[in-house]
């Protein structure tokens, strides 16, 4: 039992070192989440600030307009993906016959797509990215109505192989009056690299 446990915590502590040194970049400008991170606001839909992990001040994301795109890199800089949000829509009815109604107003579809430009897999889930209102808000995928389920091809959990690109849709449950917000892309501590401006 202790051969499994210590190649899971092995595998755990690598992936940690590896989110905790990747940086998108792009043509979008520097900015992003105020100093000391975006502010508390509603439980339920949202999660505190996370923290840098060595007590150093957490780097602004860059920013992006709709259809830009970021490039992923390591601590080299070695690029190791490219991520575009290439659209972003408000609907406030089901996007189907089968998914129940936005619980607060409206649905936010982004269509998302990511390239490996790497060396190795890269891994990809919808949990990557949330919408961050611009009081401090953050809602995460998967809360609220389970219509954020129903958009078309979603983009799903995988470990995208080098050289090969998906697209797909990640949908949020937001307030229909949204404005301002911005959809932003995580790595695997929580760290916010990048983000894209909502219309």
């Amino acid at each position: 039992m202790r051969g499994p446990l210590a190649v899971i915590a092995g595998l755990l502590a690598v992936l940690m070192v590896t989110g905790c040194s990747t940086v998108l970049t792009g043509r979008g400008a520097q900015s992003g989440v105020p100093a000391g991170g975006p502010s508390s606001a509603t439980a339920g839909e949202t999660t505190a600030p996370s923290s840098p992990p060595t007590g150093e001040p957490e780097a602004e994301p860059a920013v992006f307009d709709l259809g830009e795109t970021g490039t992923v890199t390591d601590s080299t800089g070695a690029p190791l993906a490219d991520v575009t949000v290439s659209a972003a829509a408000l609907s406030t009815t089901p996007p189907d016959e089968f998914s129940d109604p936005p619980d607060s107003g409206a649905f936010l579809a982004a269509t998302v797509t990511i390239d490996n430009i790497g060396d190795s897999a890269f891994p990809v889930a919808p949990l990557d990215f949330e919408v961050r209102y611009p009081e401090g808000t953050r809602i995460q995928y998967g809360t609220g109505s389970t219509g954020v389920f129903g958009f078309d091809p979603p983009l799903g959990v995988l470990d995208l192989a080098a050289g090969d690109s998906v697209t797909g849709v990640v949908a949020f449950d937001v307030d229909p009056a949204l404005t301002g917000g911005r959809i932003a892309y995580l790595d695997l501590t929580g760290r916010v690299l990048g983000v894209w401006l909502v219309p």
